[in-house]
């Protein structure tokens, strides 16, 4: 059980992580913090180094939701492909309903902090991306192993062929008022992950 200072911190990060996946992890100011978490400037500097502690953390929070989201989706499928399928499925529908207000934070991240503002906070976004490539790259293994899926794949490759397709959408998503174009480029990755990984017969 949590003792009252864990639970202040835990409520901080929580309510800093869903502020700063909206409006920057560098750019949202202390004072906005303070307003959505109800913690006073001098109880949050008790909890945390500086502000970019706090934005790690906070970031770190919002990656944790969204693979949880997403081991959870592809965890009810047994088949290799239906796996990547259901993964890619759950991706795509946090475009229209985020696990999180904002959206994807690996994208929101990766936008703001390649200015050099936060070094921490852009090799934060950059292992957060690695972690989902090494995921689907052990899915597509386990099914080239299991002779589901089709031996002259590169499974390292495809898993960041399938995150570069799927943040690519997204990114058209937020460019567009229609979904028309998110749609598009879900159903052809959909369409390559079937024609293309499985073993032909």
């Amino acid at each position: 059980m949590m003792n009252k200072g864990e639970k202040t911190k835990k409520h901080i990060i929580e309510q800093t992580a869903i502020l700063m996946n909206q409006h920057g992890f560098v750019s949202t100011p202390l004072s906005e913090i303070v307003k959505a978490s109800g913690v006073q400037k001098g109880g949050i500097y008790n909890h945390f180094k500086d502000k970019e502690e706090l934005s790690l953390l906070a970031f770190d929070h919002c990656f944790r939701t969204l693979q949880q989201y997403l081991y959870e989706a592809v965890s009810v499928e047994s088949s290799s492909i239906e796996r990547l399928k259901s993964f890619i499925h759950a991706y795509f529908t946090l475009a229209q309903n985020p696990a999180i207000p904002g959206g994807c934070p690996i994208m929101n991240t990766s936008t703001e902090a390649d200015d050099g503002q936060s070094p921490k906070l852009l090799e934060r976004a950059q292992t957060a991306m690695q972690t989902l490539i090494i995921f689907l790259s052990n899915e597509i293994t386990a099914g080239i192993d299991n002779k589901e899926l089709n031996p002259d794949i590169d499974p390292n490759k495809t898993a960041a062929l399938i995150m570069a397709t799927i943040e690519g959408g997204i990114l058209l998503d937020r460019l567009f008022i229609d979904n028309a174009q998110i749609e598009t480029v879900k159903n052809l990755l959909l369409a390559y992950v079937t024609k293309e990984l499985l073993i032909r017969s």
